[in-house]
C-alpha cells in the first residue's frame, strides 16, 4: 500500500479527513493537459468509517493531493451496484479558481468620476486635412508589442489570492491587451503568442517555453511493445498547399506641392536637355525616392527609346503594323499607358505623366533595366487620383541661414548612409547641423507654426529640446543644440514663423528632426527605419523649391493616400502537391500585423494546413508528465523521432498497480510533421483487415488494437520459424525457449 493520501478540508478549514484508499485504489483519475486542464476525480463510497470526508466533500471545499491543493468542481451522487451511496468527485487545481479571481477591468464611470471627452494635448498621429509636401509611410496594423513578464505583472502585482509566478525560457513580444478579462481568460487567449506553457503547484505557476519544458528521459514508445493501443485522427478539411501570402499592411499618404490648375510647381520640362528634374518631380508625386543608380537607370531607358522625344512615335515595329505604335518618353503603347497612368497625369505624350506611368509599375527599376527593348508588366502599384487641396505653413528654410543647405557628412544626413555605423541599425532619425560646416549660434525655425513642447529634457543624448508644430500637424524637433533650457527662447503656445529665431546653439551641432508621429513617443523609433521620421533635408528642399521660401498665396497640395502589403511571398508546398494534389486556397492569406519575412513565413508554415492534420494519442502503461521528451519508434510505420508530451490522463500508480495513461503529443507543432509524413505512407500496412487507407476522405479515424489483427513482415515470419520448444506440451506454456 502507498503512503500517498488524499485529503478533503472542510470549508471553514478547521478540520480535514482522509479519503478511504480503497476509494482511491478502485476509481482515482488525473487528468493534465498544459495550458487548460488540471484536475482529479475519485468515488467516495459512504460507509461508517469514512463518512466524516463524505460529508465534508462540498462544493469549493480543498482537496490536498500530491502537494497540491485542488477545489471541488462538481459532485454527482449515486447508488452503486452493492446499495452503497457513492459521491463522483471532480476538483480542480485551486490556482485556476485564484486566477479566475485575479481581474483587471476599464474603470466605470460615475458621477463623481466621469469619462471626460476631449483632449488639451497634443496628438500628431491623427488624420489631418492639411500636409506639408513630403511622404510620410506608416505601419497601419502596428500594435505595442510587450513582454511576457510586463504583461504578468499587470496581474500578479499586489493580487489578493497570494499567487506568484516564474519564468523558465525566452519569449518573444506580443501586441497583448490585458483590460476586461480575468488572468485565466488572459492566458487562454494570449499565451499561445508568446509560445508558452504554464503548470501550477502550490500557489506558484511556472511559466516555460518548449526548449525549457522539455525534460529529457531516455525513454522510448515502441510500436508492439510498450503502446497498447493507438489512436489516429485524420482531417483534410481546409487544406491548402498553393496560396499568396500579404503581411505588414502599410499606408502611404504622399503630399506633394501644386500650383494653378493642379500641376505640380515642380519641372514638367526637361532643362537643357536633361529629364533629371522631371524624373525627381514625378518621384515626389507618387512617393517615390530616387538614387544616383535610379536616376542613370531611368535616362538610360530614356535614351534607348525616345532620346529624350517626348512626342516620338514609333511606325515600324510590329505593334504599328498592329495599329498601335508605342509612343512618348518611354515609347508606351496606349493601352498599356492607360493601364499605368495616374489621373490627373494621363497625356501619353507629356514626358512627366509618362514618368508617373513608369513608376506605378511594380518592380519598375528592374524591368527598365537592360539595353534592349522593356516590357511593361504586372499589376498598378495605385489607380487612386491625386488630388488636390488647399495648404497652408507652406514656408521653409534653413536653420543658419547664411550658409543656407552647405554641406553634410554620411554620419550626418537622415537615414542609413556611410559614417552612421555607430548607430543602432546604422539610422538616423534626423539631420545634423556642425558648427563647422554650418557656423553660427542663433537657430532659426525652418518651418512654421506654433510651440508644443518647450525646454523640455530628453534622456539618451536628446538634452533640452523644443517644438514647433504646423497647422497640418506636421512636428519640426530641434535637440541637441542647447546647453540648457535657457538656450532655447521660444515658448508653449508662440507662433512662429519660419526663419524666427528659437534659440542659441551652444554645442557642437543641431539635430533636426521631422515627424507625424506624437513627441515624445516618436522618440522610441528613433533606431527604426519604419517611417516613424521624415527626411529633413529632402523635406526642405522640396518645400523650397516648390515655392514654399515665403508667400503661399494660391498654392495648394496634392496628396495621394495608399495602402498596400509590405510582404509578399508565393507558399507553395510541391511534396503535398504530389502526394494530394493542388488545392489552391479562395482567398489570399493577409495577416496585416507581421511585418517582418521570416516570421510571416513561420506563421504561414505553421497555420496553413497543407497536409492532413494528424492527432495521435497512445495509450501505455509508462508513468510520464507533461514536457516528458520521448523517442516514438515504429517501424511498421516508419517513425523514429523524438516528441515532447502535453498531457495524460489515466491512473495513479501510488494508488493502482495497474498504470494506464492516454498521453497526448505535440501534435500541432513541428515534431509531428516526420509523424504525420509516415503515417500517411504507411498506416495501410498495420492491419491486414483494413484496405486503401493512403485515400483519405475529409475526416477519418481509427482505433487500433496492435495485439489483435496482426500482420507480421517477413523477417518476424522466418524468426518465429527458427523459434523451437525444449520439453512439455506446445499448448500448454510449461516448456522452455531455446
Amino acid at each position: 500500500m502507498s503512503g500517498k493520501y488524499i485529503y478533503i478540508e472542510s470549508k471553514d478549514m478547521k478540520k480535514a479527513y482522509r479519503v478511504d484508499w480503497n476509494d482511491l485504489h478502485d476509481s482515482f483519475k488525473y487528468n493534465i493537459q498544459l495550458n487548460s486542464t488540471y484536475e482529479i476525480s475519485f468515488t467516495l463510497t459512504y460507509t461508517e468509517q469514512y463518512k466524516d470526508v463524505f460529508n465534508v466533500a462540498k462544493e469549493k471545499c480543498g482537496c490536498y493531493y500530491n502537494g497540491d491543493w485542488f477545489d471541488i468542481q462538481q459532485r454527482e451522487n449515486k447508488i452503486d451496484e452493492n446499495g452503497f451511496l457513492t459521491m463522483q468527485v471532480t476538483a480542480v487545481n485551486t490556482v485556476i479558481d485564484r486566477m479566475k479571481n485575479i481581474r483587471i477591468d476599464d474603470r466605470v464611470p460615475t458621477e463623481d468620476n466621469p469619462d471626460v471627452s476631449g483632449d488639451n494635448t497634443s496628438d500628431n498621429s491623427g488624420d489631418n486635412t492639411d500636409q506639408q509636401p513630403g511622404v510620410v509611410t506608416k505601419r497601419t496594423d502596428e500594435q505595442q508589442t510587450y513582454t511576457l513578464d510586463d504583461r504578468l505583472h499587470k496581474f500578479f502585482d499586489n493580487n489578493q489570492q497570494n499567487l506568484t509566478y516564474e519564468l523558465h525560457g525566452n519569449f518573444p513580444q506580443a501586441a497583448c491587451d490585458v483590460t476586461n478579462t480575468s488572468l485565466y481568460e488572459w492566458l487562454s487567449n494570449n499565451l499561445k503568442y508568446y509560445g508558452a506553457y504554464w503548470i501550477p503547484h502550490a500557489y506558484k505557476i511556472d511559466f516555460y517555453d518548449m526548449d525549457h519544458l522539455k525534460n529529457a528521459t531516455g525513454k522510448q514508445f515502441r510500436y508492439l511493445n510498450n503502446m497498447t493501443e493507438v489512436d489516429i485522427q485524420t482531417d483534410a478539411n481546409d487544406m491548402c498547399n498553393d496560396v499568396w501570402v500579404y503581411g505588414g499592411k502599410m499606408e502611404k499618404d504622399i503630399t506633394t506641392e501644386l500650383g494653378a490648375g493642379g500641376q505640380s510647381n515642380g519641372a514638367t520640362e526637361p532643362i537643357n536637355g536633361d529629364w533629371t528634374p522631371v524624373m525627381q518631380n514625378a518621384a515626389l508625386l507618387v512617393g517615390e525616392k530616387l538614387s544616383n543608380d535610379d536616376i542613370a537607370n531611368i535616362k538610360n531607358r530614356i535614351r534607348i527609346e525616345s532620346g529624350g522625344n517626348e512626342t516620338a512615335v514609333n511606325n515600324w515595329d510590329r505593334n504599328a503594323a498592329e495599329g498601335h505604335p508605342s509612343k512618348g518618353l518611354l515609347q508606351f503603347i496606349d493601352t498599356t499607358f492607360n493601364y499605368y497612368c495616374r489621373p490627373p497625369y494621363t497625356n501619353i505624350n507629356r514626358g512627366l505623366d509618362q514618368l508617373i506611368a513608369m513608376m506605378n509599375i511594380p518592380d519598375w527599376r528592374n524591368q527598365i533595366a537592360g539595353n534592349s527593348g522593356w516590357s511593361p508588366h504586372g499589376a498598378p502599384i495605385s489607380k487612386d487620383t491625386i488630388t488636390v487641396k488647399a495648404s497652408s505653413d507652406s514656408s521653409w528654410g534653413w536653420p543658419f541661414p547664411s550658409v543656407g543647405e552647405g554641406s553634410f557628412t554620411g554620419g550626418q544626413l537622415f537615414g542609413v548612409n556611410a559614417g552612421g555605423e555607430f548607430r543602432t541599425n546604422g539610422f538616423h532619425d534626423g539631420l545634423d547641423f556642425g558648427s563647422i560646416d554650418h557656423p553660427g549660434s542663433e537657430v532659426h525655425a525652418i518651418h512654421g507654426g506654433t510651440c508644443t513642447i518647450s525646454r523640455a529634457w530628453g534622456s539618451g543624448g536628446i538634452n533640452w529640446y523644443c517644438v514647433i508644430t504646423d497647422s497640418s500637424g506636421l512636428n519640426v524637433e530641434y535637440q541637441e543644440a542647447f546647453g540648457s533650457a535657457g538656450n532655447i527662447t521660444v515658448n508653449v503656445g508662440q507662433q512662429v514663423n519660419t526663419g524666427d529665431v528659437i534659440g542659441y546653439r551652444t554645442t557642437n551641432h543641431l539635430h533636426v528632426g521631422i515627424t507625424r508621429a506624437s513627441i515624445p513617443g516618436a522618440f522610441s523609433h528613433a533606431f527604426s527605419n519604419d517611417g516613424t521620421w521624415i527626411d529633413p533635408l529632402a523635406t526642405i528642399k522640396t518645400g523650397i523649391a516648390n515655392g514654399g521660401s515665403g508667400d503661399d498665396s494660391g498654392s495648394t497640395t496634392s496628396t495621394t493616400s495608399e495602402t498596400y502589403y509590405s510582404l509578399a511571398y508565393h507558399f507553395v508546398d510541391q511534396k503535398s502537391i504530389d502526394t494530394y494534389g493542388r488545392y489552391t486556397c479562395s482567398a489570399p492569406l493577409k495577416v496585416d500585423s507581421i511585418y517582418d519575412m521570416d516570421a510571416l513565413k513561420k506563421y504561414a508554415d505553421e497555420n496553413i494546413k497543407h497536409v492532413p492534420a494528424v492527432t495521435l494519442s497512445i495509450s501505455t502503461n509508462e508513468a510520464a508528465k507533461p514536457g516528458d521528451v520521448w523517442r516514438l519508434i515504429a517501424p511498421e510505420m516508419g517513425i523514429n523521432t523524438d516528441v515532447t508530451l502535453l498531457g495524460f490522463e489515466g491512473n495513479d500508480p501510488d494508488f493502482n498497480d495497474e498504470q494506464n495513461s492516454t498521453l497526448t503529443f505535440d501534435s500541432t507543432g513541428l515534431a509531428m510533421k516526420d509523424v504525420n509524413v509516415a503515417i500517411l505512407d504507411s498506416i495501410k500496412d498495420i492491419n491486414s483487415n483494413i484496405a486503401n487507407l493512403n485515400t483519405y476522405g475529409a475526416l477519418g479515424g481509427r482505433q487500433e488494437d496492435h495485439f489483435s489483427n496482426l500482420r507480421f513482415t517477413p523477417n518476424q515470419v522466418k524468426k518465429m520459424s527458427e523459434f523451437k520448444y525444449s520439453g512439455g506440451e506446445t499448448n500448454g506454456g510449461k516448456g522452455k525457449s531455446s
